[in-house]
């Protein structure tokens, strides 16, 4: 059973200006929220996150399009998108896989219970929702 609870006004939001403002100034809570259910599912993405926690997809795509964005080195600007990302949040590993080459491409969030290649960065989530905040 789900314990992170997001407000029930969420799927008002329904303008892509609007999901975005209001991502940024929820992404701690989205982040425990989404990390919450793919603790729960080992595995999820936009249709899985609508399925389980009721809210628009809209919703889990800013929030993976703002992380990758948070992770993204500056010197990529102008490269291709990153394809994985591996992150770290409350002591657990998980791998961000995005399916595709262009920006619109399906994203998916999983549990990651292999080792981490030693030339991949491992970001921490919740420092990011930290910065993130302080930057509010």
């Amino acid at each position: 059973m789900s314990k992170v609870a997001l407000s029930d006004d969420l799927n008002n939001y329904n303008t892509k200006a609007l999901i975005r403002a209001k991502v940024k100034e929820l992404f701690s809570e989205f982040s425990a929220k989404i990390f919450e259910l793919v603790d729960e599912s080992s595995s999820i993405d936009s249709k899985k996150f609508e399925a389980l926690s009721g809210y628009s997809s809209n919703f889990y795509n800013e929030y993976c399009s703002q992380l990758k964005a948070i992770f993204e080195s500056p010197s990529a600007i102008g490269k291709r998108s990153i394809k994985h990302l591996y992150l770290s949040y409350n002591g657990k590993q998980y791998i961000l896989t995005q399916q595709g080459l262009t920006e619109k491409a399906p994203i998916t969030i999983s549990t990651h219970l292999d080792t981490i290649p030693l030339k991949e960065t491992v970001h921490d989530v919740e420092k990011a929702c930290l910065k993130l905040r302080f930057q509010q």
